[in-house]
This record gives structure tokens, sequence and C-alpha cells, in this order.
């Protein structure tokens, strides 16, 4: 009985063996595929464009993250890798981070003045999938950042700066509690004495 199902699987898999190969790519095709990549770069054309219509790098734009801001002149890199916690439950959200106005970078800095304190990045948030929620708690990778570091951040709000509660501060992290999309200011500022 053995023998004859042993028998049995060796035929299946000599049945499944022959494999069909995909014929090799002419030289048409391979001078086609290199001509829609750029001369300075191996990234598609497709990902420099999206990039540029955001106002960002490709690096930034494929790694949804903002290094440069207009109007700020040393930025805290900072992006965004998902698993945002939507109305108490974990996912695998991911907000988008943007370029902010820079009307929203100048009053950013307006409200960093006010605190004695230095902004460190300014972001605007969106998502594909969640547009709207109760509460989101969001983990923002930010290079730089040392635990113990004192940094608030602010929603531009109906023309106002409204504080949100930073949940926790480790290294190269800020976690934020969020109720909605928007532009977000971080700002580092002094220790209370």
């Amino acid at each position: 009985m053995r023998r004859s199902i042993a028998f049995a699987l060796a035929g299946v898999m000599l049945c499944a063996l022959p494999v069909c190969a995909a014929p090799s790519p002419s030289a048409a095709v391979v001078a086609t595929t290199t001509a829609a990549v750029t001369e300075e770069s191996s990234v598609p054309a497709t990902v420099q464009e999206a990039a540029a219509a955001q106002g960002k790098s490709v690096g930034e734009y494929t790694n949804n993250a903002v290094v440069s801001v207009p109007g700020l002149s040393e930025v805290t890199p900072m992006g965004q890798g998902g698993h945002v916690i939507i109305n108490g439950a974990p996912s695998n959200v991911i907000f988008f981070l943007t370029k902010p106005s820079a009307a929203a970078v100048a009053s950013a800095k307006s409200q960093a003045a006010v605190l004695g304190g230095k902004v460190l990045n300014v972001v605007t948030t969106t998502s594909q999938v969640v547009g709207k929620f109760g509460t989101a708690q969001v983990n923002f990778y930010a290079k730089g950042v040392k635990a113990g570091q004192l940094i608030k951040v602010y929603q531009f709000v109906d023309g106002e700066w409204v504080e949100l509660t930073v949940a926790e501060i480790r290294e190269d992290h800020v976690v934020v509690d969020m109720t909605s999309h928007g532009t977000l200011a971080f700002i580092e500022v002094p220790a209370v004495q």
C-alpha cells in the first residue's frame, strides 16, 4: 500500500516538473524599458513626476518623509510608517506626509517664537484609507530626537495653532494623539525652570 502511494506521488511530481519559461526579451524591449528610465538615476520618470507634483524629492516621496521645508534652514527629517492606532484599534493605515504651504511655515515660526522654542518640522497629514476618525495615535519618525527632549506638537485649525497631546518621545520618535488630519508643527521648547 505504501509503495503504491509513493509511486502515485512520484508520478504526480514528474507531471508537475515541466516548467514553461518565458521567452527572453528582445533588444527592442530592453531599449524601450531603458528609455523610460531617466539618465540621472534608475528611478522611473513616473515616480519622479509624482514626487515633483508634491514638491518632494524622490527619496522623500518613496519614504513618506519630509526632510526639507521651504522657510526652515534646519529641519528634523520626519516620516510616518503606518501602524496608526485608530479609535483605539491597531491598524495598517499610513498617514501620508506632505509639505506645508509657506504661510503655514511662517505661522509655525511665529508660534515657536511665542513659546521661546524652535520649529523642528512642519508637515501636513492625509490618508487614502481614513479621512475622518475619532482618535488616532500616530508614531512619527523624527531623526535625531532624543528621549526626554521637550517637544510640543500643534495643529493648525481654523487659523489657530491648537496643542495636541504628545503621548511619547523616545529615540527618533514622537508619538502624537490626533483627532483629524491637518498641518502639524513640531516645536522644541525649553525646559520649564
